[in-house]
């Protein structure tokens, strides 16, 4: 049947990709074969099919396809990602569409509405990656929250506390006030922002000042003697504990052994000394806020400070601070600002180029909290998951991420692993209202395990998604059972993944490999860059430059935007999302085409197989010599995953 004169697309990849799942061609069983196994970033079940995703996904399949070709027994399991934060607002906001608050519903009802919500979407973004040509074992496919993932959480979870590596108590974390739940460091995202260094006078008490030191700066105005505070953040004075000062700092020495009023708020707070306070920073006087500062909650630690904690959960005025109450803490800075200086209170307002933390969820300025937690001591998994990508056991490429990482693992601090959110695994402690006891178990307990009362009762929060994610490359595989899979595919093969997950996942991965199954979850690490548009922008829907796959597709076909995305990619390095060179990869795919079409028309339909002659022209020698030359090359830039450089030399 001779073949249409255009290439068509659409018509080739759905028909032949149905004939592969049709013949179960992705499907992978334990065999006696040499295994190659790759895990699919999960994407979130909220989510839908972006650029990066294709880049990711189109390295994936290359090297799955690639190993299928050798021989291998390739295992390329899909999945997504339950994304408790992301997904519960998405809930949230549906049933505020509906009339209804999270806070009008139990929690069995919320689940319901989130379950539904997950049944409806979950499936979307793994139908695209059909689209895309992904040659996953749909069979495998799972998901973080499903029965299998769900067990290996818990029984994780449950070993951990066991062995004293989980731990519960009152720290000060990131608070995100729009998802009211507490965020690893990880997933805060600090940004530059032009705010405003405010001065403010904290009165002295004690006003009978005198010039101890020459290099005194003292401030006097009709109504005495005052000091100086520079802070971004004069919403927190209600919060204030004291004023310090380094004690080698000359030119305050005439507030040592001082008290201060807190300004509008009229309080009384102490002058201390620490050689903490950067005596260069603004008047080197500075405002400890215990509860809302890391920083100034150990100062308050060291100092015997009283803990004020003026923030609700929402990020509103609480009744602690004694004025703006119930008010929004971005509305207090604007009206605290305007009644400062009306009181006379402000000396100075000052430009200020300052980093802040924003929740890398819902895009706010995260607050620090104090708050009763779970944590997951992680000097332990620091330790042994340093050595193998130090020592190439894990190979990343490029290799310049290796510092990245050991810069991560140096400076870890314990992993604030519980959320305040109803969607995601729930922790499985119950508490004692009778005794107090703490009990964590597997299942669920029908009495204390200290006292036996049957008052007891179930934590409320859930674990950080990302939790669950480290389990990945063997919960996939059916731990924590013994399973076929398990013994044939893990460790796994290659992980590809872009630079931004290094910390959340990557090395969570590598310490739960290494603590649950006693090796490393898989060899190879390739880190792609991101897709950016022509300009070399970031795709975002603020800037409107956003492209989606799936028009893309459906205009120029999935092998042409493959290939345009792997052509000229390099590890780690981002790619710019050109429509011309995805038009130009079109024009090749129909140059293909229409070689395949002469070779046809120029064949009988007797022949199926053609032999070279036995003896062979010069110029034949030379084309074959190319092509062997050619495969060569081409292996060799596969084998450093260097995609770009091989398509370029196949092109």
């Amino acid at each position: 049947m001779e073949l249409a004169s255009k290439y068509d697309p659409q018509a080739v990849e759905s028909k032949w990709y149905q004939y592969w799942l049709d013949n179960k061609l992705f499907s992978s069983k334990p065999d006696g074969r040499e295994p190659y196994t790759v895990v699919i970033p999960p994407p979130n079940v909220t989510g839908v099919l972006h650029m990066g995703h294709m880049l990711n996904n189109t390295i994936q399949d290359i090297l799955v396809r690639r190993a299928r070709m050798e021989g291998k027994n390739a295992c390329w399991v899909p999945g997504t990602d339950h994304a408790s934060i992301a997904t519960e607002a998405k809930v949230v906001n549906r049933l505020a569409q509906q009339g209804i608050k999270k806070t009008d519903l139990t929690r069995e009802e919320f689940l319901k509405h989130a379950w539904d919500w997950t049944h409806e979407h979950g499936g979307i973004i793994l139908k695209q990656l059909r689209k895309l040509g992904a040659s996953c074992d749909w069979d495998r496919t799972a998901f973080t929250m499903d029965e299998t993932r769900s067990r290996a959480v818990i029984h994780v979870f449950c070993d951990l506390y066991k062995k004293g590596l989980i731990y519960r108590g009152v720290r000060m974390v990131n608070w995100d006030p729009k998802a009211q739940t507490a965020l690893s460091d990880e997933e805060v995202i600090y940004k530059d922002e032009h705010s405003k260094l405010y001065h403010l006078k904290y009165y002295v008490v004690e006003q009978d000042c005198q010039q101890v030191d020459e290099e005194n700066v003292m401030h006097k105005d009709e109504k005495g003697y005052y000091a100086v505070v520079a802070t971004t953040r004069p919403e927190t004075i209600m919060g204030d504990s004291a004023m310090c000062i380094n004690p080698e700092d000359k030119k305050n020495t005439w507030l040592k052994g001082k008290h201060v009023i807190v300004p509008l708020v009229n309080r009384e707070i102490p002058v201390i000394e620490d050689t903490y306070v950067d005596i260069e920073f603004g008047t080197g006087c500075l405002k400890v806020t215990p509860a809302h500062d890391i920083n100034d909650h150990a100062l308050g630690l060291k100092h015997g400070l009283e803990t004020i904690d003026i923030f609700n959960d929402n990020g509103t005025i609480s009744e602690a601070a004694g004025l703006y109450v119930g008010m929004d803490r971005m509305d207090v800075r604007k009206q605290i600002s305007i009644d400062l200086q009306n009181a006379g209170l402000m000396e100075k307002i000052e430009d200020y180029n300052n980093k802040v933390g924003f929740s890398e969820r819902t895009n706010v300025p995260i607050e620090p909290k104090l708050s009763t937690q779970w944590f997951l001591k992680m000097q332990h998994f620091a330790d042994i998951a340093l050595p193998p990508v130090m020592d190439d056991d894990i190979e990343f490429y490029p290799k310049k991420y290796k510092n990245t990482y050991r810069h991560w693992l140096e400076n870890i601090k314990d992993w604030c692993i519980s959320r305040q959110l109803w969607w995601g695994h729930r922790i499985p402690a119950w508490y004692c209202d009778d005794c107090g006891e703490i009990t964590v178990a597997r299942t669920a307990p029908d009495k204390c395990s200290k006292c036996g009362s049957t008052h007891i009762h179930q934590d409320p929060d859930t674990l950080d998604t990302w939790f669950s994610s480290a389990l990945w490359p063997f919960s996939t595989l059916g731990w924590p059972d013994k399973t076929p899979e398990l013994a044939h595919y893990f460790p796994t093969s290659t992980l590809v993944t872009g630079y931004d997950l290094i910390f959340f996942w990557i090395a969570r991965m590598i310490m739960f490999g290494l603590y649950v199954m006693g090796d490393v979850p898989f060899d190879t690490v390739y880190i792609h860059g991101m897709v950016r548009d022509e300009q070399g922008r970031k795709m975002s829907k603020s800037l409107g430059n956003g492209v989606d796959p799936l028009e893309v597709i459906d205009q120029y076909g999935a092998d042409a935007l493959r290939f345009m995305l792997v052509t000229g990619n390099s590890p780690g390095n981002d790619t710019r999302y050109m429509d011309e060179k995805v038009k130009a990869a079109r024009n090749f795919a129909n140059k293909i085409w229409n070689a395949t079409r002469f070779i046809q028309m120029n064949l009988s339909d007797e022949i199926t197989r053609i032999e070279l002659p036995e003896t062979l022209a010069t110029e034949d020698k030379w084309v074959l010599t190319l092509y062997n030359d050619l495969i060569k090359e081409v292996t060799d830039n596969l084998e450093k995953f260097e995609l770009g450089v091989a398509s370029a030399k196949l092109y």
